[in-house]
């Protein structure tokens, strides 16, 4: 087994996928423990758009709670409507419904910033994103989280590490990267809060 230099490790630790296998297309399948949590902890009022929803782990667990969801993807995983670019406004009149109420996805890592600039400017009422804890770091997007037409409202933060495998059943304890789920919300008023999540 090779060794891994300092260099490995910390792109590793970082998610870059240049040298060490990440799975193609930036895929992680979120767990379903990690949104329970989130709808243990936020109520959406309205549609909800899944705009990355891979093989369906998210959209799957909000149809259980009684959510009125529509899922899609650029890429063709077998579930959703696939051919659906999040970041290409000119498609969104293949989305079956004009108003969108709430946003709800596991943004590709690389994109993560550009998911969250154009969810803001379709959502209507919440926007919630699965990412790493890191994600609080950087100029670009301390800009971005100091927008007061719709704020941040929460960073519900993993107390447990997370980890990812290419199905459901591949997940084990310890992950190596800190995760939560980021919520904005248009009508919060305030600083944002953290939630730990046990």
């Amino acid at each position: 087994m090779k060794q891994l230099t300092s260099t490995d490790f910390a792109r590793k630790i970082v998610g870059d996928n240049s040298r060490l296998g990440r799975i193609d297309l930036d895929f992680y399948p979120t767990p379903s423990h990690a949104v329970i949590s989130l709808l243990d902890n936020e109520l959406f009022n309205g549609h909800i758009w899944e705009c990355a929803c891979g093989k369906g782990n998210i959209s799957v667990i909000l149809k259980e709670f009684g959510y009125s969801i529509y899922s899609s993807d650029l890429f063709d995983y077998g579930f959703g409507k696939s051919g659906i670019d999040f970041l290409n406004i000119n498609l969104f009149d293949k989305i079956p419904f004009r108003r969108i109420d709430n946003i709800i996805t596991n943004p590709p890592f690389n994109l993560s910033l550009e998911f969250i600039l154009q969810a803001k400017k379709i959502a209507n009422c919440k926007i919630a994103m699965f990412l790493k804890t890191s994600f609080l770091e950087g100029v670009k997007r301390y800009e971005m989280f100091q927008d007061k037409e719709f704020p941040l409202k929460c960073v519900h933060q993993f107390s447990k590490r997370v980890s990812f495998g290419k199905s459901e059943g591949t997940h084990k304890n310890g992950g190596m990267i800190a995760f939560a789920w980021f919520v904005w919300d248009k009508e919060y008023a305030g600083k944002p809060h953290i939630n730990w999540i046990i």
